[in-house]
């Protein structure tokens, strides 16, 4: 799979940094006792997440959705429970992509938030001295900021645009199916990780 390929595009959540969405479900159900479901079910009708994941809403606005449910939980509150499905990034991936940018132009595509993405960048420098999470990578494209998100077809004629890639000449790592098959229509070399399966990073191009 790596014959050929010059340009390496990561995804972040699942692949690079561990994921449990469980945990901010549950941790938003223990701040809202009283009316998760029925805010739940608002935030979905409304489109909440993905508004906020490309970057139409602030985050200010978004956690304003949050208090109007109940005004006395704090900014701080809401942010926690957000962020408890971030987990670690295992020292070992970080090396693993600085040993490929030696070889590769590596890059990442994420569907992300503004609020994640600050955590996921303190987290680099407080737990793996890693001043600047956006410089282990030629270019970081985050889906608040480009203003698109992934399985849109836009978003990869976008990457491949800006830092003129030859799709046939990049490959893509994705663990979620519906992301790997559109980049596929557009010719890129895909690595899909199955995460059902426990398999890691490492593991997953150690196999190619």
């Amino acid at each position: 799979m790596l014959q050929g390929v010059k340009n390496i595009v990561f995804d972040l959540g699942g692949v690079i940094i561990n994921l449990n969405q469980d945990l901010t479900h549950r941790a938003f159900q223990q701040l809202f006792p009283d009316n998760f479901e029925s805010m739940y079910q608002e935030m979905l009708s409304i489109n909440l997440f993905e508004e906020y994941e490309v970057g139409n809403i602030s985050s200010l606005e978004f956690i304003a959705q949050f208090q109007k449910f109940n005004s006395s939980i704090t900014i701080q509150e809401i942010e926690k429970a957000w962020n408890s499905m971030l987990l670690d990034i295992p020292k070992e991936r970080m090396q693993l992509i600085a040993q490929l940018r030696t070889n590769y132009r590596v890059f990442l595509l994420s569907n992300t938030n503004e609020i994640h993405f600050n955590y996921i960048h303190q987290y680099a420098q407080g737990t793996l001295g890693i001043a600047d999470f956006k410089q282990q990578f030629e270019y970081a494209y985050l889906s608040h900021e480009v203003k698109m998100r992934k399985p849109s077809v836009h978003i990869f004629q976008y990457v491949l645009g800006h830092s003129k890639l030859i799709p046939e000449e990049t490959l893509f790592i994705d663990d979620t199916l519906e992301h790997i098959l559109t980049a596929k229509q557009l010719g890129i070399k895909t690595l899909h990780l199955n995460l059902k399966q426990n398999q890691t990073l490492t593991q997953l191009l150690n196999e190619h």
